[in-house]
């Protein structure tokens, strides 16, 4: 499948503060790089304080699968990010 068989696009912004931002995008950049299916294509940016995740899909189907998963992902880092920064739990 070709980049111009991806005409659905959506693009999301989160606002974090400048370490978990920092911790998302590094881990997310391998994702967007080597994406796990032809039907979509990702890209992860960013810009001040905002995460930019921008897809492209195939299909509806796609994108959504897609965007779940790198949402899922951001809430995932936040919270371990979260967890390191308030130390062990007494």
């Amino acid at each position: 499948m070709s980049n111009s068989d991806l005409t659905i696009h959506a693009s999301v912004k989160i606002t974090l503060n400048e370490k978990i931002l920092q911790a998302i995008e590094k881990a997310l950049k391998p994702e967007s790089e080597n994406p796990s299916s032809e039907r979509s294509k990702t890209s992860v940016t960013t810009y001040k304080n905002e995460l930019i995740i921008e897809t492209w899909a195939s299909d509806t189907t796609a994108l959504r699968a897609s965007l779940n998963s790198y949402l899922r992902w951001v809430e995932g880092i936040q919270n371990i990010v979260e967890n390191i920064e308030q130390g062990p739990k007494p």
